[in-house]
C-alpha cells in the first residue's frame, strides 16, 4: 500500500528544506483532504511514496 505525506510551509516562496510534515497515512482520501486544508500554512504539499503528487495547494 502507498504511504501519503502531507507537508505544510509558511513560506510565500519556499525553499526545499522549508516543508516540514503534517500527515502520515495510508488513507488516500485523509491525505488530499489535510493538503486542501489552508489553516495554519501558506502551502501544502502531497506525496504519494515519495514522489510529489500536488506541489503547491
Amino acid at each position: 500500500m502507498p504511504t501519503y505525506r502531507v507537508f505544510g510551509t509558511t513560506k510565500a516562496c519556499p525553499a526545499d528544506d522549508d516543508w516540514e510534515p503534517l500527515l502520515e497515512t495510508i488513507d488516500p482520501v485523509e491525505a488530499t483532504a489535510v493538503a486542501h486544508e489552508s489553516e495554519g500554512t501558506f502551502w501544502r504539499r502531497l506525496t504519494e511514496d515519495g514522489q510529489i503528487v500536488l506541489a503547491r495547494v
